[in-house]
């Protein structure tokens, strides 16, 4: 299949490249400059639109993987994902717009401003996937251990290279609705032992608002993916 990508440099955006690519589909990717890490380069940029739509909407499947850094970068985000929807269009959100919650899935309700983009697109026929904390590699998550509160609050885990696999499953399976990436479950405390407990108000001004992400009690499930055949193996 031909497949545009947006994010294709990012951390999770890269390894959905590799997989992609190594399960033997081509892929345009958005970027903003050549790149070596990118064969099929598309120069285009997130935050104009008109630069990348006619040619994302040429592809067999479209992947949104991409985020802006900046105070603009959910409106961005927005608009990105009304100019490509469509059921081509595969969109990245995360599992944070259910804030805390007690074995939820891809049914449960979502708020907030992605919540809202994620509707746009599974009104559209599209697919979105939710991935949990992410981790290896260079994620800033394992990068940057921090653990808020006493630490019992609990965190949906995935390894990225999971989570891209799962992107290739949506893609050949021509799935849509919303898809969770979650390999397993554990508090905080579980994950960094070693890690001295932060307050949540320090946390707020070394981290911003992504504190208040990271202090969330989130047991969630990927009952929709698994149901795919989406098999975790990561740890």
């Amino acid at each position: 299949m031909n497949i545009f990508l947006t994010g294709a440099t990012g951390y999770l955006g890269s390894a959905i490249l590799r997989a992609l690519e190594s399960a033997g589909h081509r892929v345009t990717a958005l970027v903003r400059s050549p790149s070596a890490a990118v064969r099929h380069p598309h120069i285009g940029d997130l935050r104009s639109v008109e630069s990348f739509r006619d040619v994302a909407l040429s592809h067999d499947a479209i992947i949104h993987a991409g985020i802006e850094s900046g105070s603009e970068r959910l409106d961005t985000d927005r608009r990105v994902a009304e100019a490509l929807a469509s059921p081509k269009l595969i969109y990245t959100s995360t599992l944070f717009v259910l804030g805390n919650v007690d074995d939820g899935d891809e049914s449960s309700p979502a708020t907030g401003p992605r919540a809202e983009t994620e509707r746009v697109v599974v009104d559209a026929g599209g697919a979105v996937i939710r991935p949990g904390m992410i981790h290896g590699g260079d994620a800033f998550l394992f990068a940057h251990p921090i653990v808020i509160g006493d630490g019992s609050n609990r965190w949906p885990l995935v390894h990225r290279d999971d989570v891209a696999a799962l992107y290739v499953l949506v893609v050949e399976r021509g799935a849509r609705g919303v898809f969770h990436a979650v390999s397993e479950v554990r508090r905080a405390r579980e994950v960094f032992p070693d890690v001295a407990p932060t307050a949540i108000d320090v946390a707020r001004g070394e981290l911003g608002p992504f504190a208040d992400a990271l202090a969330l009690d989130q047991n969630v499930r990927a009952e929709r993916s698994r149901a795919l055949g989406w098999i975790p193996s990561r740890l």
